[in-house]
């Protein structure tokens, strides 16, 4: 269902979103490798919001989305 994906969702899911996204961007990573960066990044948002990785993970992506 991507046609409703964000709509479903209320505005203090949204906001966690966005908060995860702006903890993903001010992460620091490892600038030569693209995928190890990426997950640097996730982990960092992980232990700053006492998350599972796989849960920064999935706030992340539906931010992006």
């Amino acid at each position: 269902m991507p046609g409703l994906r964000g709509l479903q969702a209320t505005d203090e899911t949204k906001d966690g979103w966005a908060r995860a996204y702006d903890l993903y961007l001010e992460a620091p990573g490892a600038p030569y490798a693209k995928k190890k960066d990426r997950t640097k990044r996730i982990e960092y948002v992980a232990r700053r919001l006492s998350l599972a990785r796989k849960q920064a993970k999935r706030r992340v992506r539906n931010y992006e989305a």
